[in-house]
């Protein structure tokens, strides 16, 4: 029997969002087409987000009684040998019925009780042949609960409680000593700023936190549609969506506002060769420098940029009449700082 609630429960609007992000719209209710599992093709832009290895990605999904349930993410990552990736997108809302969860889950373990080859060749025929080495869980992260104090306490004096929020698949983690840093430093100094733009937002901690702080406007962007994503399901949780826009951007790229404050966690500027993670290297400082040189379009007279990046802004710092200070250093790995740029 069809039990999906009537109404939808924050972690299915999660989802929704989620999917929305990949530009992937399930198929309409029909109740005229037979129970099963469906495939559907991710578009290239997508499944490239995933650094699938042939730039192919598939959402297996079910259809019971007309309505199609997301199951799974899948695609593999790696060449030549690749892994076999997941990422499982089953939502415990879905257990507010009685049959439900109990249906996918049983179809979920007979469709991979299959042999690898059948498996393979129903998901995408081209994968039959691929030298898979193993598997990978990509999941999503639907009840992960943020433990840094300054979250934590805002959570509890704004909320009365800390929520549960997501964390979509290459998003990058948020109870870090990046994030506690910044908020720790930055934070108390936004207090009178009405513009204020969270660039390269990541997970949305941070729009989540000045938003319930303060009770004000915040935009944020980031190169990671999932990014964007998960900062609406995130402020979501915390109550303050209505107070957020959020698109992406690279960089500053797609932005055309100046702003009393912009906090940008900036992927760390190396000068070693390129390296798999865009969301935390800058080979090249580039996306630094190109920022830099934008930022006194971006700011509002007396507007502050702060960034956590190398203790060092010189060799970044573009000759447009920008100052700096340090504010904080802290080391994480490696010597990381928050910083203060200004227009000279």
């Amino acid at each position: 029997m069809y039990d999906r609630p009537l109404y939808f429960l924050a972690q299915e609007k999660d989802l929704q969002l989620f999917l929305d992000s990949l530009d992937l719209k399930l198929p309409a209710e029909d109740l005229n087409l037979p129970d099963g599992f469906i495939v559907i093709p991710l578009a290239s832009k997508a499944a490239s987000i995933f650094e699938a290895a042939d730039n192919k990605a598939v959402l297996l999904a079910y259809r019971n009684q007309g309505s199609v349930f997301p199951v799974s993410l899948v695609f593999l990552v790696g060449k030549p040998q690749a892994l076999f990736c997941h990422a499982t997108l089953l939502l415990d809302a879905y257990a507010q019925g009685n049959g439900t969860v109990p249906l996918l889950r049983k179809a979920v373990q007979e469709f991979f009780a299959q042999k690898a080859d059948d498996l393979l060749a129903t998901l995408e025929p081209a994968w039959v042949d691929a030298d898979l080495v193993g598997q990978m869980d990509c999941r999503i992260l639907w009840n992960l609960q943020p433990d840094i104090k300054i979250v934590t306490d805002l959570f509890l004096e704004k909320r009365g409680l800390v929520c549960d929020i997501p964390l979509f698949p290459t998003v990058y983690y948020y109870n870090t000593p990046y994030e506690q840093n910044m908020l720790e430093e930055v934070l108390p100094k936004l207090e009178g700023c009405k513009d204020i733009l969270i660039l390269g937002t990541g997970a949305g901690l941070e729009a989540a936190c000045v938003t319930m702080q303060y009770g004000t406007q915040v935009d944020a962007t980031d190169i990671n549609p999932l990014a964007v994503a998960n900062t609406i399901a995130t402020c979501r949780r915390a109550g303050t969506d209505h107070l957020v826009k959020a698109w992406v951007s690279d960089g500053l790229k797609n932005v055309t506002k100046a702003y009393d404050a912009i906090i940008f966690e900036a992927p760390l500027a190396t000068n070693q060769a390129p390296t798999k993670d865009l969301n935390r290297f800058d080979p090249g400082g580039k996306l630094l420098k190109e920022v830099l040189s934008a930022l006194p379009s971006h700011l509002q007279a007396g507007g502050r940029l702060y960034v956590m990046s190398r203790p060092d802004l010189s060799p970044y710092i573009p000759a447009n009449g920008l100052q700096w200070q340090v504010l904080r250093s802290f080391e994480a790995k490696t010597q990381f700082a928050i910083l203060e740029v200004w227009q000279g």
